[in-house]
């Protein structure tokens, strides 16, 4: 592919040594998103959901298909085929077996909008992933993903939550449940 560009994205912190943000700017890379990097104790966090929202642990086929229609048009991604559904699914059910981990599912009015997952390990439940659909979002749906994923990870022992979120989504909601800010990652698109 003569001509074809490589697009790299790089993520920063105050902790990179040296500073790659300098660099990756005189190189002339595009700054494109910032997370704030979130921890909270678990115990003591009450999110208020509306009454019109649910959310559940992801275990079906057919809950794995409503988290792929979630996150294609969230994160602009290619849809699964089948064969990456069934994948999909053999992680998440070896995630629930093994008390590693869960994805879960947020519905506004039974209709699938939201979605997120979680790691546990050494006490620590790990947040990521979530996504809300844009004509969903301020409904409470992230904030019942959220609530179901700090309670399946108390389940299982963890007693401190860590997340990044995007500034522009996330972050102000995980601030209003109580959660530290301990800085934030700037990412950066850079063609090569």
């Amino acid at each position: 592919m003569r001509g074809a560009r490589l697009k790299l994205t790089f993520w920063t912190n105050a902790s990179d040594d040296p500073d790659l943000e300098d660099e990756l700017q005189r190189r002339g890379a595009e700054h494109i998103d910032t997370v704030a990097v979130f921890a909270r104790p678990i115990d003591g966090i009450a999110i208020e959901v509306p009454d019109d929202v649910t959310a559940e642990l992801v275990r079906t086929l057919e809950q794995v298909r409503e988290v792929d229609a979630i996150n294609v048009p969230v994160w602009k991604q290619d849809p699964l085929d089948e064969d990456g559904l069934r994948a999909e699914l053999a992680e998440v059910t070896d995630g629930l077996e093994t008390g590693e981990g869960a994805r879960m599912l947020a519905r506004v009015d039974d209709v699938a909008v939201s979605t997120g997952g979680c790691t546990v390990i050494d006490g620590f439940v790990r947040l990521w992933g979530a996504a809300t659909l844009p004509e969903a979002r301020g409904r409470g749906a992230y904030r019942a993903v959220l609530a179901e994923r700090l309670r399946h990870g108390a389940a299982l022992g963890a007693t401190t939550a860590i997340v990044k979120g995007r500034i522009s989504t996330s972050a102000p909601i995980l601030a209003r449940a109580g959660f530290t800010h301990y800085g934030d990652e700037r990412g950066y698109l850079l063609e090569v």
